[in-house]
């Protein structure tokens, strides 16, 4: 009986103990959670009233304006990426840093005649319907116009065109008032691009300013030379505009006479700076009266020496290595802006397999489609542009495509398809990317991600430009492991909130010149309104 007595105590007190507990246990789940909510709500309103950075897929990467990157526990969305696990991860990247107040004095004109562009120009550019200059117009003119050297480096859109053209032309005028007397084939300013497709653009341009000023512009393109060289055009000429592989082999068979230059533009010069062309630029740029600056004239006050205008997306890197021996490199006069090397539209990085990649092309590109809206896919080779072109007309969709392997007679017209909408999709390399007036794209897609600084900040360039209508953004697909790195280097820089560092993952050195394999034309562009009569 005593027995059963004490059991019947023992248990009714283990049972309160339990009781006790489970009520504390209880308490306790509820402060958590209590908590883990106040710290839910916490985010909720940081994220409302802070400006997103970066927006990763897994919320505990996400970094916002004010926050600082720890240089003891660096913490990056991409860190991982390096495993095939990671598959389908993802951040979005938004433009950061780009409410800079400007400082400048300089920048303060705010018509071009303030900035003694020619009155006639003025009226040309009214009839464009172009009446005030832009930020790189403003501090760059105004350097060219003081005779010294100029460097002018600002992000892609921007303006830095008209920011050249507009005191070339205006040299152009007086100096044709003044200048001894010339041959044919000697033109006074000389344009050179990296490209075809850039050197027609910037011709082309150049015709629609230049309209009832006198200024003949002979647009030079191409690389078969011996038909040329044999039988070459006779003529006189202002502005000569030409891709650099074909007016160096020119000039050195004296087709042009580069004698009576005065004005040199060396567009996308972080292109033809490159290590490829080097030696041939050094020889090239050797040919020309390049001085320190043009304050000497002769007794009509015309320039003894040329002035040098080196125009670009990045400072390019090999500067001191080509121009050394050609002029003093303090007397370039650096033009740039504060948005250079930023990113200036939303971007979306995605991690994927190789084996991926073609379903999401498809997604992509199939729903921007729909929505009449152009794309612009890049890779880094000649093979996979082809091969995306043809693998997007086998699922439906009408691409054009756009490399440096394909003859002019297949090259001709197909940049005009897209641009007139023939085609919504352009599938293209890095020689797409390089200065084309790209304002009707809202959307690009790195289908094979670029591996050096130069080629990221073009493309990218080619959406977002002033003049778009809409958002615009850029997608990339990220698989191999040298991507990877770059991606983490951008992502690194961005969460520093610095400009996107200067990389190159690749040694280009052995590439061929696009330039060689193309074929020469002398056709005149005589309706500038047709884009079918523009030889893309």
């Amino acid at each position: 009986m005593l027995f059963q007595f004490c059991h019947v105590g023992c248990k009714t007190k283990i049972n309160a103990t339990f009781l006790n507990v489970t009520r504390h246990y209880a308490r306790a789940v509820v402060k958590i959670r209590r908590k883990g909510n106040d710290v839910a709500n916490n985010e909720v309103k940081r994220e409302k009233t802070k400006t997103p950075i970066i927006k990763c897929k897994k919320q505990m990467y996400d970094f916002y304006e004010g926050d600082k990157f720890s240089k003891e526990k660096p913490i990056l969305a991409s860190q991982s990426w390096k495993n095939r696990k990671s598959k389908g991860d993802h951040f979005f990247i938004y433009p950061y840093n780009n409410d800079v107040v400007e400082t400048n004095e300089e920048v303060g004109s705010e018509t071009f005649q303030d900035l003694d562009v020619n009155a006639s120009l003025c009226n040309n550019l009214e009839d464009l319907n172009i009446y005030e200059p832009l930020e790189i117009q403003k501090l760059g003119i105004p350097k060219i116009f003081q005779e010294c050297n100029v460097l002018i480096a600002a992000e892609t859109g921007c303006g830095k065109t008209l920011a050249y053209l507009l005191p070339l032309i205006t040299k152009i005028v007086l100096w044709k008032q003044k200048e001894e007397q010339r041959s044919i084939n000697t033109p006074l300013g000389l344009i050179v691009t990296p490209s075809r497709e850039l050197t027609v653009q910037i011709g082309l341009q150049l015709i629609k300013l230049s309209k009832h000023l006198n200024i003949k512009t002979k647009i030079v393109t191409g690389g078969r030379t011996k038909r040329i060289i044999s039988d070459p055009p006779v003529g006189n000429i202002d502005i000569l505009v030409c891709s650099f592989g074909v007016v160096s082999k020119l000039t050195t068979f004296g087709v042009y006479d580069l004698a009576f230059v005065r004005f040199v533009v060396l567009d996308e010069a972080d292109s033809l700076f490159h290590s490829s062309f080097e030696t041939k630029l050094k020889i090239f740029l050797r040919r020309i009266p390049i001085g320190y600056h043009q304050y000497d004239t002769t007794e009509n006050e015309f320039p003894k020496t040329a002035q040098l205008v080196l125009v670009s997306a990045s400072i390019p890197s090999g500067l001191k290595t080509v121009l050394s021996d050609i002029i003093n490199i303090n007397s370039l006069e650096h033009v740039t802006t504060e948005k250079l090397h930023r990113i200036l539209i939303p971007q979306k990085f995605v991690r994927l397999i190789p084996s991926q990649k073609p379903i999401e092309l498809v997604k992509y590109v199939k729903s921007k489609v729909l929505n009449k809206q152009r794309v612009i896919v890049f890779s880094n080779r000649n093979s996979t542009s082809y091969w995306i072109s043809l693998f997007l007309h086998e699922c439906g969709v009408k691409v054009t495509n756009l490399n440096g392997d394909m003859p002019l007679h297949v090259r001709r017209g197909k940049y005009g398809e897209f641009l007139n909408g023939k085609t919504m999709v352009l599938s293209t390399t890095n020689g797409g990317s390089q200065g084309l007036d790209t304002i009707m794209v809202n959307h690009i897609l790195n289908y094979d991600f670029p591996l050096d600084t130069s080629s990221y900040i073009h493309r990218c360039g080619r959406a977002g430009r002033i003049g778009t209508i809409g958002v615009s953004r850029v997608t990339n697909f990220i698989s191999k492991p040298s991507e990877i790195v770059v991606v983490q280097k951008i992502e690194r820089a961005v969460r520093k909130m610095k400009p996107i560092p200067v990389f190159n993952l690749l040694d280009r050195k052995d590439e061929k010149e696009e330039e060689t394999e193309y074929d020469f034309t002398e056709e005149m562009i005589e309706n500038l309104d047709e884009v079918e009569n523009i030889p893309y």
